[in-house]
């Protein structure tokens, strides 16, 4: 009950909060004149060391595949989203969930679940996505069934503290990436709910499991990325662990879509993207001249120039693309009768 009121309050939090973005052009001049500048150095000289990273994100898809920007309409998503990555490759692009378990528990058959789990991967593989943060309400109704949907997948899977009942990590429990000479470690954590009582895997306390994993990294990380639908109190509770800065990435479900790293505290920044597939956010290490990319500050963290734009997926006119064929629609525009019937084809 407890669950089903926080949930109640955040699909309520959102439906009268506004949506919130960066305005696209402070970003893609940039990021385009980037682009360009890296293909045609690749193709002269691959010794020049890269300069700056753009990293992408989305959290919180919760299965529904066709929402963009401040709407809650079937207005193709994800095939928005694949147009958009098509045209702007990123460094590095994950996912945050959870995205594979109903959050605003639409009545939907199991078959129809099941179809859109397997079609998400897809899609996600033609996105280019690098690795996903698993929450423990994507492992429902059963993780055999979880697994099984991911079967064929190349893209790994990170979790911090879902545990077999025999104490054993579930999914790689962190990813070290460097950049610049530094390197930032990133953990995925979920919060132990009521649902959360099954006979094959555990949810094992945040700071156990955090202390565990600590001794093995702690001492090769100058910043930690620690992804999940994590509420205020947890994310408090994970920054007195550590002297490390932390930029949380995801947040609960009420909580807005953040236009700027958030503060909290003396060392640590909270990032969100807007839920449900509406939006997604970037992230951009490295410095640059702020005359050329535009006005949106920059903060060090981890020795790291740090720079964030969120920005939502803008209803208008979507070609037919590499997701609308995992999708199986010729219809991209009006997926919410047909395309949730489909079966993917394997």
């Amino acid at each position: 009950m407890k669950f089903l009121n926080s949930l109640l309050l955040g699909v309520i939090a959102l439906a009268i909060t506004s949506c919130v973005s960066t305005p696209r052009d402070t970003l893609s001049p940039a990021f385009q004149s980037q682009s360009q500048t890296q293909s045609q150095t690749q193709s002269q000289t691959q010794s020049q060391t890269q300069s700056i990273f753009k990293l992408r994100f989305q959290n919180m898809l919760g299965l529904k595949l066709y929402y963009a920007g401040c709407s809650f309409q079937n207005l193709g998503g994800v095939e928005r989203m694949c147009q958009f990555a098509g045209e702007n490759p990123a460094d590095l692009v994950f996912q945050v969930g959870p995205s594979f378990s109903e959050l605003l528990g639409d009545p939907e058959t199991a078959k129809e679940r099941e179809s859109k789990r397997n079609a998400l991967w897809k899609i996600w593989k033609i996105q280019k996505v690098g690795f996903y943060s698993v929450d423990a309400r994507d492992l429902a109704p059963s993780l055999t069934f979880f697994k099984n949907s991911h079967r064929g997948s190349s893209i790994a899977l990170l979790s911090s503290n879902l545990l077999s009942k025999k104490g054993e990590f579930l999914f790689e429990p962190f990813l070290i990436k460097e950049f610049l000479g530094k390197k930032i470690v990133f953990l995925s954590f979920s919060e132990a709910l009521e649902i959360h009582k099954e006979k094959s895997w555990k949810v094992e306390s945040i700071e156990a499991s955090f202390k565990r994993i600590k001794n093995d990294i702690e001492s090769q990380a100058d910043l930690f990325y620690i992804l999940g639908s994590l509420s205020h109190n947890t994310r408090n509770q994970i920054s007195s662990l550590t002297l490390k800065p932390i930029l949380f990435l995801g947040g609960a479900l009420e909580e807005n879509n953040s236009t700027s790293l958030e503060p909290l505290g003396s060392k640590d920044f909270l990032a969100k993207a807007a839920s449900f597939g509406r939006g997604f956010s970037e992230i951009a290490i490295g410095k640059y001249e702020t005359n050329f990319w535009g006005k949106s500050p920059q903060i060090i963290l981890g020795g790291l120039d740090h720079s964030f734009w969120s920005y939502l997926l803008e209803p208008g006119d979507l070609k037919f693309n590499e997701c609308s064929k995992a999708l199986e629609t010729a219809k991209p525009q009006s997926l919410a009768t047909e395309a949730l019937k489909l079966k993917v084809s394997p």
